[in-house]
């Protein structure tokens, strides 16, 4: 595991600069391919089949170790360095404030819901006991269903910004040649 995070960090970054300098391949599109690279690897924990785990963990580290620093290659192609320390920050707080909510407000709710219906079909209340226990793929089902679908929304919106900024993209690919 840790040569893979060795390799993944080390040669991701070199592979965005390269297909940026040899073939012009937009850092946008590059985060529009990690977003739905992710939303593959959730629905490979959503819908599991033996051995998809693994999978699913090599491809989502992959794209999670993508995402943060093509997020800050992006917002200083955007938006320059004059004001790149404040909306580094405003993009650090992106990764934080979407694990809470999709945490706390998403998965937990799903889970408690689902570990009480199991609960009923064993005929006990919530009363009877401590914790709330479930066992099997069912439980995190429909949580991994919403992040995929939360991550192909972020595909889509990236999607959307690299077709607006093409000529943008063009402009600056140029300069760098």
């Amino acid at each position: 595991m840790i040569v893979l995070f060795v390799a993944t960090f080390c040669g991701l970054g070199f592979v965005s600069e390269s297909l940026l300098t040899k073939y012009k391949f937009p850092r946008m599109l590059m985060m529009t391919l990690v977003l739905l690279l992710s939303c593959i690897g959730l629905l490979l924990i959503a819908f599991p089949f033996p051995g998809s785990v693994y999978a699913a963990s090599v491809i989502i580290g992959f794209s999670f170790g993508a995402q943060l620093p093509l997020l800050f290659a992006i917002i200083s192609e955007l938006f320059g360095l004059k004001y790149y320390s404040t909306l580094f920050n405003c993009g650090q707080l992106a990764s934080p404030l979407g694990s809470y909510v999709l945490n706390v407000k998403v998965t937990g709710p799903l889970y408690d819901r689902e570990a009480l219906r199991e609960l009923g079909k064993k005929g006990l209340s919530r009363s009877a006991t401590k914790e709330l226990i479930c066992i099997g793929a069912r439980c995190y089902r429909s949580a991994f269903v919403i992040l995929a679908l939360v991550t192909f929304f972020g595909a889509v919106s990236s999607l959307i910004l690299v077709a607006r900024t093409r000529e943008f993209n063009r402009e600056i690919y140029l300069q760098e040649v």
